[in-house]
């Protein structure tokens, strides 16, 4: 869904919030690169991930919660 911030430097604003690194990724690949990067580093990163507008014609329903989600990716960054 379009918002507001698609003329915004979101890495930018992030650097001048005293970020130590900023990212803006629009590929899967680009996101898994910079995970990696980032998880090494552990430092105060923001990550603005860019995403095409609209969904696929078979795209269900989510099936968990917001919550469920972000346990989720804090497992997997445990992992890393």
């Amino acid at each position: 869904m379009p918002t507001a911030v698609k003329d915004m430097d979101i890495a930018r604003i992030a650097e001048a919030c005293g970020y130590a690194q900023t990212y803006t990724v629009s590929s899967a690949k680009e996101l898994d690169r910079v995970l990696e990067e980032t998880v090494q580093n552990r430092r105060l990163t923001m990550i603005e991930v860019k995403s095409a507008i609209g969904a696929r014609a078979d795209l269900g329903r989510p099936t968990t919660t917001a919550l469920e989600n972000k346990e989720h990716f804090m497992q997997y960054l445990k992992q890393k």
